[in-house]
C-alpha cells in the first residue's frame, strides 16, 4: 500500500473557470496565513496567461489530498 500527499491550490481562471495547481510531497500543517499570500503572489505574476486568458487570476481556496493506491497483483512480478 503506497500514500502519497499533495497540496492542492484552487484557483479561478480570468474567465471563471477552475484551475488547480498540485504540489507534491508538501511540508506539513501548512497554515492559511502561510499559502494564501504564495497563492496571492502567483496571482499577482500574471505570468501563465495561455491563449489570452489568465489561469490564475484569482484565488479560490487550498486543500491537502491523500491517494492511498494498494495494488491487488502485479504480473511482472
Amino acid at each position: 500500500m503506497e500514500t502519497t500527499k499533495t497540496l492542492e491550490l484552487k484557483f479561478k481562471t480570468a474567465n471563471g473557470k477552475a484551475k488547480n495547481l498540485s504540489l507534491r510531497n508538501p511540508r506539513e500543517n501548512l497554515t492559511a496565513a502561510e499559502i494564501q499570500p504564495a497563492m496571492d503572489a502567483i496571482v499577482g505574476l500574471g505570468a501563465f496567461e495561455v491563449k489570452g486568458v489568465n489561469p490564475y487570476a484569482a484565488i479560490d481556496s487550498a486543500r491537502y489530498v491523500e491517494r492511498t493506491v494498494t495494488d491487488i497483483f502485479d504480473v511482472a512480478q
